[in-house]
């Protein structure tokens, strides 16, 4: 797990050594560059060192020099693809993955690409072809920014990075703000800023270092279903446990013995339990709260299993002093509150073990989200009423009694009906969103419709497909990388590397192949799961409401002071709207409270990227 950063079409040494200070915290173990005054290629890496830390040592080169590589990730069956490549006469004088990689794509070509089963981020200078290929993992586990000034590009694993460069300034893209407030987070390729982009989930950018023009590939799409090949075979049902089985051994390997991330669910509990049944020991983390309606620490006690478990309760003191320090690093805004018990917890596991699984994936893959249920009901209610008679049930519901509670009826009543009207392809959406089309349309004083808040959506949720299996396709491409962005940086912070079993290509590919009946039953969560592993769950866990990892986000809010102390009022993108919803939520009303955490994270964004561009 690394850092990567680099330029193309200027050597500035400087400037690259600087983008590394700006992201040590990625990689702690070594920082390393590489620089080519003949075509005008710069590579950096901070790394942190999981497999191989003797012989990884990036910037790695092929062996025949032509090829130079920076990579931050893993690649899980790296020995797989390994052991074919030594099958064609290619030798390896390192463990690590980062050489196959760089061998894999020197035999495959762009095609290697479709052979991992992993995360990453990596950039490779082909001196041959005389390009810069930057490409990203599938799901987008891990982040790569780049932008071109004049005559150069600049990428970064952070945001931050590219604002190192003078020449690159933050202006505020409007369109793009508008996504945040809908999605919580900024959807690639587009960022906050104007000119500023993100690689895509799945995509490769050539960089043609003569012409001096990028051409983007994607090389799988998730919407187009699976993408099987030479390492990817369909899984038959019954073999899908041994499956999991080799898949955690696979994300299992390291230098130091990984942890598990234990929640109480059944997606954490089964990495665990597979963990564990090569009898290796295993140190298992899970954080508590003291308000008991978020606080899951009681189910893990419960938890009959010979493994070392290390359960911490936080209190409402040091969520406020541990959300000061993730303050100081914001740059990409993302509105997960859960970063902030995501961080805790990786700060307490940073001691133990540099690498750690956690079930993440799992609810995108096995509809475990309670949205698909209310996803399923609406569509027929819309049916069964006109849309004035949901309109006036949408008016009774926002009458409901505001609750800082985790998640309880009244307020799922009241964010189901209150979107309920609306075309199906914006349900998901909406419910996710912090404002509504109304309220958008007061924040940025103009006239703005679900048309042009959600119009990414118009080419997902297609007729040829299922609509269950679209609202999958949506939490897959307009959530989950939102969690992903939130466990990497909250890792990362604390220089831990997090694996995702359940974001393995093989189970990917299995849950875009199944039928819906296979792996969706309403009112039944996680139904292909529980029948699946039914033996191994217990029926404490197995049985359980489903409960996401979150934290009372009002310990925070509530907190006048302490959020006044925070923002920059300069920075508001509506200061007058932001001050009413803001007392609103105070005097419980209505509850705005993920558009004040979202305001907040923003503001504290701004002021990061616009102090450091001060400073530097």
């Amino acid at each position: 797990m690394c850092a990567i950063f680099g330029t193309a079409g200027t050597v500035n040494i400087k400037l690259i050594k600087e983008i590394s200070k700006k992201q040590i915290f990625r990689g702690p173990d070594a920082q390393n560059f590489y620089h080519d005054e003949a075509n005008l290629v710069s590579l950096g890496s901070n790394r942190l060192s999981v497999i191989d830390k003797e012989k990884g040592t990036q910037p790695m080169f092929s062996n025949d020099k032509n090829l130079v590589i920076v990579f931050n990730g893993c690649i899980y069956n790296f020995l797989e693809i390994k052991k074919y490549l030594k099958s064609k006469n290619i030798n390896f004088y390192t463990n690590s993955d980062t050489e196959v990689v760089i061998k894999a794509y020197s035999y495959f070509g762009e095609k290697a690409f479709n052979y991992f089963d992993g995360m990453w981020s990596l950039a490779i200078h082909d001196k041959i072809k005389n390009k810069l290929i930057l490409s990203r993992d599938y799901v987008g586990q891990k982040p790569l920014f780049y932008t071109k000034k004049d005559n150069y590009y600049i990428f970064s694993s952070q945001l931050d990075g590219l604002f190192v460069d003078q020449n690159i300034a933050p202006k505020i893209s409007k369109e793009n703000l508008i996504k945040y407030y809908a999605y919580s987070f900024i959807p690639a390729p587009e960022t906050l800023y104007e000119n500023i982009y993100q690689v895509e989930p799945g995509e490769n950018i050539l960089i043609d270092l003569k012409k001096f023009d990028i051409i983007k590939k994607k090389y799988w799409d998730i919407s187009n279903g699976a993408d099987y090949n030479i390492f990817f075979n369909k899984i038959e049902k019954k073999n899908f446990k041994k499956k999991f089985e080799n898949i955690i051994e696979q994300h299992s390997i390291a230098d130091k013995v990984p942890v598990v991330s234990l929640s109480g669910g059944i997606d954490s509990y089964i990495i665990m339990d597979y963990f564990t049944k090569n009898k290796r020991s295993c140190s298992t983390f899970t954080l508590g709260f003291e308000n008991k309606t978020y606080d899951e620490s009681h189910h893990v006690f419960k938890i009959d299993k010979k493994i070392d478990k290390k359960i911490y309760k936080t209190t409402d003191t040091e969520l406020k002093s541990n959300f000061l320090k993730i303050a100081k690093n914001l740059s990409d805004p993302i509105g997960d509150s859960s970063i902030l018990p995501t961080y805790i917890i990786h700060n307490k596991i940073k001691n133990h073990s540099n690498v750690c699984l956690s079930g993440d994936g799992g609810d995108e893959a096995f509809f475990g989200y309670i949205t698909f249920d209310a996803f399923y009901l609406a569509r027929i209610i819309k049916k069964a009423l006109p849309n004035f008679i949901l309109k006036i049930l949408r008016k009774i519901f926002n009458l409901t009694k505001i609750s800082y509670d985790y998640i309880t009826l009244s307020t799922k009543l009241r964010r189901f009906f209150n979107s309920i009207h609306l075309e199906q392809k914006y349900l998901l959406s909406s419910w996710m969103s912090c404002l509504n089309s109304e309220d958008m349309s007061l924040l940025f004083k103009e006239k703005i419709d679900e048309n042009k808040i959600y119009d990414d959506l118009n080419n997902l949720f297609t007729k040829n497909r299922d609509m269950m299996k679209n609202s999958q396709l949506y939490y897959y491409k307009y959530y989950l990388p939102m969690i992903l962005t939130k466990v990497d940086q909250a890792s990362m912070y604390n220089s831990v590397e997090t694996r995702s079993p359940f974001l393995s290509k093989d189970i990917i590919n299995f849950s875009l192949n199944a039928d819906l009946k296979t792996l969706y039953k309403f009112l039944n969560k996680k139904y292909f799961v529980k029948n699946i592993f039914k033996d191994e769950i217990p029926p404490n866990i197995l049985n359980r409401k489903k409960h996401g990892f979150a934290f009372p986000k009002e310990i925070i809010l509530q907190d006048k002071k302490f959020v006044d102390k925070l923002l920059d009022f300069n920075l508001l993108t509506n200061e007058h709207f932001f001050n009413e919803k803001y007392k609103s939520f105070l005097e419980k009303k209505s509850d705005y409270s993920q558009y004040i955490w979202n305001e907040l994270i923003l503001n504290l964004s701004l002021q990061n990227i616009l102090n450091n561009k001060k400073t530097n």
